[in-house]
């Protein structure tokens, strides 16, 4: 399982995971909540009752409790009151999942845009009620006021975000960075920027410091096909000088570049990314437009879902966007079979 900058995220940068060691994941439930997508671990992505008309699809993540055993979970997706598009408590699908773990996720798909109205999703274990969860389809929020590809983040030189930033292994797993000491439940947590810091061929180059230390290297492209990263590196603070930096971490060039934000800003939609060299290959979703938390108020905006998986591992990374003020928050989760391998988060604090 590579866990490297050949994956996709700027918060990768320094990720030491003890893999082999991590425990299985610890089962957080009863839990049935209602999102857009699970992670790696399934954990909600973006949990919400309230979904625009346009999702086109609805996720359910269901985690047992300690204890609870059942042979197989039903959920029955229910239009409570959608007005004259169908009958009251008009069911309007039902599947069946045999369990052979403590996590699992239901979903809800349909080719056009949800009635708006009122829903419930009732979950039997065995043919015995065990939870349902209410949920409301909303007409799609305001589209954010974005007229060309510029408009979707600041990329000019000087520009700098920043970012609270936790870092976490799974059970039974450590991780450890140089300059970071754990807090007293053994996670990593710290200050990161990131600086539009020049302009190459290659795009606009953007430095990551961790603590005020350079770490990592992106460069993004923002074209008429949205914005991209075209190549990354990995920097070692504590390199006597840029030959050996250079030496031990070479530039990585994304070929064909990696789209982070596609434009025009349609959604939802779903695209694949796999290099050249077929080492690794990516789903992509992105829903919008959505409410998405900023550093100082709640803005419409966009989320975009990478996936994926290699072997028996897994990873995913949520990116919430606010056009106009960047990537807002960030949550990269791997796992190695239902082991949660680790977990981090960046939070944009201020811009």
């Amino acid at each position: 399982m590579k866990t490297t900058t050949k994956f996709l995220s700027l918060a990768l940068a320094g990720l030491l995971l003890a893999l082999l060691n991590a425990s299985s994941v610890a089962a957080q439930g009863p839990l049935l909540q209602l999102c857009l997508s699970e992670a790696a671990d399934f954990s909600p992505v973006y949990p919400t009752d309230v979904f625009p008309a346009n999702a086109r699809e609805i996720a359910a993540v269901v985690h047992l409790g300690p204890g609870e055993s059942h042979k197989a979970l039903t959920a029955t997706w229910i239009a409570v009151d959608v007005g004259k598009a169908a009958p009251p408590n008009k069911e309007i699908a039902k599947s069946n999942i045999p369990l052979n773990k403590m996590t699992i996720s239901f979903r809800l798909s349909l080719l056009g845009s949800m009635p708006p109205g009122k829903y419930r999703l009732d979950v039997l274990a065995d043919g015995n009620p065990w939870k349902s969860s209410e949920f409301t389809v909303i007409e799609t929020i305001k589209t954010p006021d974005v007229k060309q590809p510029a408009d979707l983040l600041p990329l000019r030189q000087g520009q700098v975000w920043t970012y609270s930033y936790v870092q976490e292994a799974g059970p039974g797993a450590k991780i450890s960075l140089p300059d970071v000491k754990p807090d007293a439940d053994g996670k990593l947590r710290f200050a990161v920027t990131l600086t539009v810091a020049g302009t190459d061929a290659a795009g606009n180059r953007l430095d990551m410091r961790r603590n005020n230390a350079l770490v990592f290297q992106e460069w993004w492209r923002l074209d008429s096909n949205g914005l991209a990263s075209t190549q990354r590196k990995d920097v070692d603070p504590h390199a006597k000088d840029a030959v050996e930096d250079l030496t031990q971490n070479p530039v990585i060039k994304l070929d064909p570049p990696q789209m982070l934000l596609r434009w025009p800003l349609r959604a939802p939609q779903v695209w694949t990314y796999t290099p050249t060299d077929h080492s690794y290959s990516q789903t992509i979703k992105m829903w919008g437009p959505l409410p998405i938390k900023g550093p100082t108020a709640t803005a419409p905006g966009y989320l975009v879902l990478i996936e994926q998986k290699e072997g028996v591992g897994a990873l995913t990374a949520e990116r919430q966007w606010i056009p106009g003020v960047g990537l807002v928050h960030e949550v990269i989760i791997s796992t190695v079979g239902d082991r949660l391998a680790g977990r981090s988060e960046m939070v944009l604090q201020k811009y």
